[in-house]
């Protein structure tokens, strides 16, 4: 399963866990479905080797997630405990930035170890497992497990599930490969609560989550000839009816999945005033990742975001003059 040249790094990297007391797990701001299920999974591992270990994020846990969170030793940043932590694993995170405040707290002679799968990924862990060539952060811990025989118990196998069926679009997305089939089928005949995923990630819509999607919908319009899809949320859209902008992340698949559209554009007006959030989702071999990473963003080929100053029409457009060029060059 594994090639030669990954082997030394599994093994550096399970013996450092080996030879450590003490670990940190976290995973970018906004988590998600991927860096939530990934570090969890992790958390209950090293538990189970009996390691101290805690869960400390910059971001609070969707609520659509929160069914798979552990009954305590995970904490939303500046909560965390006390104890300094020897190793810190990052997950599913391109950079250190992304972390947000969480990198406050990483003590400078801790040992960083970054596992990902994040075409942006800049390698900066002191041991990097980094591969595009999974479909999630989930399946790169599922890998590691296997390669180094971790008893993947129940909780373990549902934490991944969790990671890989978020990340691929519930094996919808271009990801979605044999090997990521082979790994859930492992995963469920381990245990995996798949019925209770299905019911808390996709079948318990809030109401107010509903209103939301409505007065979003109300914004939808289509650009460069139908071949891009727009959508909003604003402040006032949020605030009226009482959702987290953390629940909002299924609402980025919406404008992509227009019949005819290549590109799907979802901007979120931040909690800093004048900043917006822009999340791309695009299909026909269109890369959006190449997009966000002029903005200072990233992401994969086929979702990717960044973060724009200025009022949502104004970032709308400059979003909008960047891709229509890129869109018919290609």
């Amino acid at each position: 399963m594994t090639s030669d040249k990954i082997r030394p790094l599994i093994n550096d990297i399970y013996n450092t866990i080996k030879t450590h007391q003490v670990f940190l797990l976290t995973t970018h701001v906004r988590s998600d479905g991927d860096g939530i299920g990934s570090e969890i999974a992790l958390f209950h591992a090293l538990k189970d080797m009996g390691k101290s270990v805690c869960i400390v994020n910059d971001s609070l846990v969707p609520q659509i997630y929160k069914f798979i969170v552990p009954a305590s030793g995970m904490y939303s940043y500046p909560d965390h405990p006390e104890n300094k932590p020897e190793v810190v694993i990052s997950l599913d995170c391109p950079t250190l930035d992304r972390l947000g405040k969480t990198q406050e707290i990483i003590p400078k002679d801790a040992i960083i170890i970054n596992l990902d799968h994040h075409i942006s990924n800049e390698n900066f862990g002191h041991i990097n497992w980094v591969t595009e060539e999974m479909c999630a952060t989930g399946e790169v811990v599922f890998n590691l497990f296997k390669e180094t025989h971790v008893n993947i118990t129940p909780d373990i196998a549902t934490a991944l599930y969790v990671a890989i069926i978020t990340d691929t679009g519930r094996f919808t997305h271009t990801n979605t490969s044999p090997e990521a089939l082979r790994a859930a089928a492992f995963l469920i005949e381990h245990g995996a609560r798949y019925q209770e995923i299905t019911k808390h990630v996709y079948n318990t819509n809030p109401y107010n989550l509903i209103q939301l999607n409505a007065c979003a919908l109300n914004t939808i319009k289509l650009h460069s000839q139908n071949r891009i899809s727009t959508l909003w949320l604003t402040r006032e859209m949020l605030e009226k009816t009482g959702v987290n902008a953390i629940d909002t992340q299924e609402i980025a698949e919406i404008p992509v999945s227009i019949d005819g559209v290549t590109i799907g554009v979802l901007l979120r007006e931040m909690t800093q005033p004048n900043w917006v959030k822009i999340s791309m989702r695009s299909r026909n071999g269109f890369d959006v990742n190449s997009i966000a990473r002029k903005f200072g963003g990233g992401g994969h080929k086929y979702a990717a975001g960044c973060e724009l100053q200025g009022s949502i029409a104004e970032v709308q457009k400059i979003i909008l003059d960047e891709l229509d060029k890129a869109l018919w060059m290609k």
